[in-house]
């Protein structure tokens, strides 16, 4: 019984001496994509993150670019948000860092980051010739609608394809015109998700189609 003691003691003064582990910094999970139209129309990348010292104060770095600081509260978290940064085409991956003031405490995180667009190649095409849409951008979960304007009313409206990856993406081959014969003039094609055309669509992209009657043969001699 007296060795129990000795050995409950020892095993107490173990666990005692063992000081509790703080927790390293770092910034939730970011959603895997966001979505830039133009420099004034960015995303805003919510930023939480924990295990900073609390009441001090971090630098938010967007690439390694500050864009200013905030305040850790009591309980070591901290909350804001900072647009996503602009990209001119594509996508490409984007850094989040929290550096805190005074310290070497940091954490990092990654996300990618895409232009909201829409492009057709060849750029130049017959109104019956197929060519190639890709898109961008697209995040609802549902499809892209093709809708084909002409003096401020759609045409025709088809759908287009369902956009895959985290940064809703689309690659088509499909005729530029639906239907034959369009009118000359100038078109639109706006490209988003509504099944039903609407000119006032929060999230479009909208394409300009110049429609000439091609020269009869006998000019061309």
């Amino acid at each position: 019984m007296f060795l129990r003691s000795i050995l409950l003691g020892a095993a107490t003064a173990v666990l005692f001496a063992a000081p509790a582990s703080a927790a390293m910094p770092s910034i939730d999970p970011l959603n895997p994509c966001y979505v830039v139209a133009q420099e004034t129309q960015r995303e805003l990348v919510g930023v939480n993150a924990t295990g900073f010292t609390p009441l001090k104060q971090v630098e938010i770095f967007v690439d390694d670019i500050t864009q200013g600081t905030a305040d850790v509260l009591y309980d070591g978290t901290v909350h804001g948000s900072v647009p996503a940064p602009f990209v001119e085409s594509d996508q490409r991956t984007f850094s989040i860092r929290l550096a805190e003031l005074g310290s070497s405490n940091t954490a990092t995180a990654f996300s990618s980051v895409t232009k909201f667009s829409v492009t057709q190649t060849p750029k130049s095409a017959r109104t019956s010739q197929r060519v190639r849409f890709k898109g961008r951008g697209f995040m609802a979960p549902t499809y892209v609608w093709a809708h084909y304007v002409f003096n401020g009313r759609a045409r025709k409206t088809v759908q287009v394809a369902y956009p895959a990856g985290p940064c809703g993406t689309f690659d088509q081959r499909r005729h530029q015109f639906p239907f034959k014969k369009p009118r000359e003039g100038s078109w639109t094609i706006q490209f988003d998700q509504l099944q039903d055309y609407n000119p006032m669509a929060m999230t479009k992209v909208l394409m300009t189609i110049k429609v000439k009657r091609a020269p009869k043969r006998s000019q061309l001699r």
